[in-house]
């Protein structure tokens, strides 16, 4: 959009709140062990939401009835990985989420049998 002056304004300015603001400054400190695809679902009600911070709320009602994994949680909220992963991990600690963490893999897949795989698709 322009104005007569020929000075220009754009129509989504993107988010108003830089990140760090919404999370209080903090970042990675403290926190749950989260990961992208860390399931979370809400344990208490969506009524509890009214009472919290415009994020904390949303998170809550997102998360009611169907568990969303943290990277669903910042596409919807529009917001960075960092800044979620800190305002779920406080949900978590006030015990209105719970979640659940993918699952370590102590078994490697092995590294001969990786090679021959590759050495065999490069020869085709």
């Amino acid at each position: 959009m322009t104005y007569d002056d020929g000075s220009w304004l754009d129509e989504d300015p993107g988010p108003l709140v830089r990140p760090f603001a919404v999370t209080r400054g903090r970042a990675g400190r403290d926190m749950h062990n989260l990961d992208i695809i860390t399931l979370v679902v809400a344990i208490r009600s969506e009524t509890e939401a009214a009472t919290l911070d415009r994020e904390y709320g949303e998170i809550l009602r997102m998360c009611q009835g169907r568990p969303l994994t943290i990277a669903e949680i910042a596409a919807g909220l529009n917001l960075l990985l960092a800044a979620v992963k800190v305002l779920v991990s406080d949900l978590i600690s006030s015990g209105h989420l719970i979640f659940r963490s993918p699952t370590q893999s102590v078994d490697r897949p092995d590294v001969h049998l990786l090679q021959a795989v590759l050495d065999g698709v490069r020869n085709i």
